[in-house]
């Protein structure tokens, strides 16, 4: 069952983004909606980060298998976003990109616009994707911390 709980951590920013997406044009618009899923899921990812410290191995290799589809995802917006020009670029692949951070957009954005008046999207995605590694790493720190006092 700790093998599946890991797993669904992984994978849930890709189901849930992938539903949020999905959705968006059924649920009626709503600030307080958004800003809701966006606080609630960084919760949700730093109690994540938390989850992969408690993994009986090394903690690099914990912090790492926790990352990896966050990894594998990121390399795949720069790859479709940044390498590759408009006319090369996969719709399918460049949609699942963008999937895993969806539920940071909203920080993201708002980070943006602190040091830049203009919308760039790429950008956004970008910081997007940073903040979830961010809260993350929290999490993945707090837990290391805190289990290192308890065992103290």
């Amino acid at each position: 069952m700790k093998k599946n709980k890991h797993l669904l951590i992984v994978l849930a920013p890709l189901i849930i983004g992938w539903l949020f997406n999905m959705l968006i044009f059924y649920l009626p618009f709503s600030g307080v909606l958004i800003w809701t899923l966006n606080l609630g899921f960084v919760l949700f990812w730093f109690w994540g980060g938390r989850q992969f410290a408690q993994l009986s191995m090394k903690k690099v290799y914990s912090y790492l298998l926790g990352n990896t589809l966050w990894l594998i995802s990121f390399l795949l917006y720069v790859w479709q976003f940044i390498v590759l020009d408009e006319a090369s670029r996969s719709i399918a692949l460049a949609g699942l990109s963008q999937y895993y951070m969806l539920l940071t957009i909203i920080i993201g954005t708002q980070i943006h616009m602190m040091y830049s008046g203009d919308i760039n999207s790429t950008e956004i995605v970008i910081i997007s994707y940073m903040v979830m590694l961010l809260v993350f790493t929290m999490g993945f720190i707090y837990q290391s911390v805190r289990g290192k006092k308890k065992s103290s």
